[in-house]
């Protein structure tokens, strides 16, 4: 199993001098992936439910969230070796010519380590400050806007009628430097998303979920895979979520349903056996970090997460 983590773009450690810290931890101690996640305009009150835990609740806030491409690509220059994820880009928020573009940028800046984790959004408040009535048909949208970037990014010149969009003979320049493209992850844990992952992407990238709703769930996308005349197996599956670690073997037993939801808990023995459970249910990538008990959400701690998981975690796992 591989490991990786979200920079740190957002909140109080968001900042440049955060950015290269995390970059030369991550290739000093042989982290996988280093990923971006993608809002524009943050109402102070959201009324949009939080599709990710049982409250409903949105928790991170109104605090600084810097963009994602930008981010990607100063973590592309800062870096050699790592993949670069997008844990996801919110694709009804900009025209699907433009975000082709910048993904083929990045990847060629990187030589090829983008990962385009995909979504349709979720915070109604956000398309309406951002001026977009497409909130109700952004799935529709966003299925033509996958078929916008494999058209624009294989064929030259390139065209494409649809209900939302229309090209005519343009070229859109650079090619990505993985070819045909980089791998398609469609972000989401819905039963849409899931179909869409399996017909028309590369994979999935799921939102905390556990080991049994991980292999039920990817039922949705094999059959939609199996329905489009495509191999299942080929289909990879990578998930957000957290970890943290315990000194007490017993207080696993003793979470909240919601505590349970938000993270692998328990020792590092525990954490391990439910990691290969998820690698059982084909999980090849987790994003997210062992937190040691009684850190704070800081740098330091992040660094220190990350030498951990590598060096505590990772090789318990295969």
């Amino acid at each position: 199993m591989k490991f990786g983590t979200i920079v740190p773009m957002i909140g109080a450690t968001a900042g440049s001098d955060a950015l290269d810290a995390v970059c030369a931890a991550a290739e000093t101690h042989g982290l996988h992936s280093l990923w971006v996640v993608d809002h524009i305009l943050l109402p102070h009150s959201i009324g949009a439910q939080y599709p990710y835990n049982l409250t409903g609740e949105w928790m991170l806030g109104t605090g600084q969230w810097w963009d994602a491409f930008s981010v990607l690509a100063y973590v592309a220059a800062r870096t050699e070796r790592v993949q670069l994820g997008t844990g996801v880009i919110v694709l009804p928020y900009r025209h699907p010519a433009n975000t082709a573009k910048i993904v083929a940028t990045i990847d060629q800046l990187s030589r090829g380590r983008v990962v385009f984790g995909l979504g349709v959004g979720w915070m109604e408040d956000e398309f309406r400050n951002l001026g977009l009535d497409s909130f109700h048909h952004r799935g529709a949208l966003v299925d033509e806007q996958i078929e916008v970037f494999k058209e624009l990014w294989t064929h030259d010149p390139a065209s494409y009628s649809g209900r939302y969009y229309q090209i005519d003979a343009v070229s859109c320049t650079p090619r990505p430097y993985q070819q045909p493209h980089p791998p398609l992850l469609v972000g989401g844990n819905t039963d849409a998303a899931l179909r869409r992952a399996g017909r028309d992407c590369d994979g999935w990238f799921s939102i905390s979920i556990s080991p049994a709703e991980l292999r039920e769930r990817r039922q949705v996308m094999d059959a939609a895979a199996e329905a489009a005349g495509r191999d299942p197996a080929t289909l990879d599956i990578q998930m957000l979520h957290g970890i943290r670690i315990t000194e007490d073997a017993d207080e696993r037993a003793s979470l909240s349903d919601y505590d349970r939801g938000q993270a692998i808990v328990g020792t590092v023995e525990q954490v391990a056996e439910e990691l290969r459970e998820f690698e059982a249910a084909a999980l090849s990538q987790l994003v997210g970090l062992a937190r040691l008990p009684g850190r704070p959400n800081t740098l330091e701690a992040t660094l220190e997460s990350i030498a951990f998981t590598m060096e505590e975690i990772a090789p318990h796992v295969s």
